[in-house]
């Protein structure tokens, strides 16, 4: 049901237009009656009125003074002002005040009823419009956390594909490429205190979200193990330095909040400022590794200070490379030896402070994580970081490596498998025509000579061998049906000359065509 405004200072007038409208359209408004400018002004402030109808002349405040004044405070109220006279003045005025129609007394019963539907159909139409919108904001609501939890992931697993991460940037509305990370590392203690810890990760998490957001416009990580990150953008024109000390301030203020609202003890890395998705990344494994521990005096570090004050270089890229091609070869000693190398070249350089170490394996292991494209980041993170001791670090480590080498040598066999199950229905299908090896090795998109090596590898013939077979098996189920002759099944099995058939007939079978068709009868 709408609401109808009739301001006129004649009762007759406006009892006439309810009489009208109500007995046209029944049921589908409430009607309010203003005799004067100044009640119109009252009623519309009191009703929300829908829709209004200004009578031009009433004695005190005049109709186009109180629209001025309604529309003032209503800027999207619908008014159709109603006059005797057609006065040009009074409608310019109108229509730079928001008026949406004229009606002349006496407004025929037809030209009001048309201008009530058109004015409904605009009011519907915009509640349409809004309803969709509201729709569509309540689903990006819904989808933005969960794009800024992929997008987080994605930095911290090392797999922020260009594309992917732009696209889900653009959701964030997110103007920037370069920042750095901030990690939150929640202290372990006795299996009571990691219990309750997991029970309050999530009221941690949105507590964390509701501090940083105003403040720093950052990307927040779920919480991964025991570890959450943050992404924070560096702000244009702002010196390294006055950045860094604002975020060992912000790191500070974050773990003085968790601890004092949680009662949790927590450590903060600060990765240095990089740009790029791999530069995010790569500040979030300098975060991971400066996180301290509850030994520590100091529980916020930054990786620029701890790195200039050890002078520590970290792992060279190229012996990170050597592992990973090591991984992708499936030779599982150079990559225990590889690791055995790095591991004590780390162990060496953290001997008394293990956490560093840990995370300085964790990051190692996230990035030949998505090297081999493994998909275990959040387990990886999770099972290494309930590691207490160098040694169960590296014999889980170990175990992870192993594991990925098993996996990508079984994703090989049933990618030969597949390759070689593609190839052989090709050939089940095209054996009656001609048909050669190099045109089966296009087919599944391989070298001749390699497709020629795996054929035989699998199925323990070469190809023409297998061919010949096909051919030869379908024929004697021909000259046993009895339907055909010799000649015609020659053809019919993909050969042109009936002597060479005869040939290889024989030397397969041990007898001709003709032969062995005398035996079937």
């Amino acid at each position: 049901m709408y609401t109808l405004l009739i301001a006129d200072d004649e009762a007759l007038e406006r009892e006439g237009l309810e009489l009208m409208i109500g007995h046209a359209m029944p049921d589908m408004f409430r009607f309010l009656h203003a005799e004067n400018g100044r009640r119109a002004i009252q009623l519309a402030e009191e009703g929300r009125p829908d829709f209004i109808f200004m009578d031009i002349k009433m004695p005190g405040i005049q109709g186009l003074e109180a629209v001025r004044e309604i529309m003032a405070r209503q800027p999207g109220a619908k008014v159709v002002m109603i006059t005797a006279h057609d006065y040009f003045a009074y409608a310019k005025e109108g229509l730079a005040l928001g008026v949406r129609n004229y009606l002349l007394k006496p407004a025929r019963r037809e030209e009001v009823l048309d201008v009530l539907k058109g004015l409904i159909a605009e009011t519907e139409e915009a509640k349409r419009v809004r309803d969709e919108q509201l729709a569509l904001q309540e689903k990006l609501s819904q989808l933005l956390p969960l794009a800024e939890n992929e997008l987080s992931l994605m930095l911290m697993l090392e797999y922020a594909q260009e594309v992917e991460a732009d696209q889900l940037a653009g959701m964030l509305n997110l103007q920037w490429r370069k920042g750095y990370a901030m990690v939150l590392s929640f202290a372990k203690h006795t299996p009571k205190e990691w219990a309750s810890f997991q029970v309050a990760k999530k009221e941690i998490y949105d507590a964390v979200k509701q501090w940083v957001k105003p403040g720093l416009s950052c990307i927040v990580s779920p919480v991964v193990g025991h570890q959450m990150a943050l992404f924070v953008p560096f702000p244009p024109g702002r010196p390294g330095y006055t950045q860094r000390v604002i975020a060992l301030e912000w790191g500070e203020r974050l773990r003085s909040q968790v601890e004092e609202r949680f009662g949790l003890p927590i450590s903060v890395g600060i990765g240095s400022i990089r740009e790029g998705w791999d530069g995010l990344s790569r500040s979030y494994r300098e975060a991971v590794r400066v996180c301290a521990d509850e030994q520590d005096i100091v529980s916020v570090r930054h990786y620029d200070d701890i790195a200039e004050s050890s002078g520590r270089p970290a792992i060279p890229l190229d012996e990170e490379k050597k592992l990973l091609d090591a991984l992708l070869r499936h030779d599982k000693p150079e990559v225990t030896e590889r690791f055995a190398q790095l591991f004590e070249r780390l162990e060496a350089a953290e001997p008394r402070h293990y956490p560093r170490l840990r995370g300085d394996v964790i990051g190692l292991l996230l990035y030949l994580s998505r090297g081999v494209e493994a998909g275990d980041g959040p387990d990886l993170i999770e099972d290494l970081s309930a590691c207490e001791d160098p040694a169960s670090l590296r014999a889980s480590a170990l175990r992870r490596l192993g594991g990925w080498i098993d996996g990508l040598r079984e994703r090989k066999e049933r990618s030969r498998s597949h390759v070689l199950q593609r190839a052989i229905l090709f050939v089940s299908q095209r054996f009656k025509e001609e048909i050669s090896m190099e045109q089966t090795a296009e087919y599944v998109n391989l070298s001749p000579y390699y497709f020629s090596k795996l054929f035989k590898l699998q199925t323990g013939e070469n190809f023409s061998d297998y061919l010949t077979r096909l051919r030869i098996e379908e024929a004697k189920r021909l000259i046993a049906e009895r339907s055909l002759s010799l000649k015609e099944i020659c053809y019919e099995v993909g050969y042109k000359d009936p002597n060479y058939f005869s040939r290889v007939f024989k030397k397969s079978v041990g007898i001709t065509p003709s032969e062995y068709r005398q035996q079937t009868e």
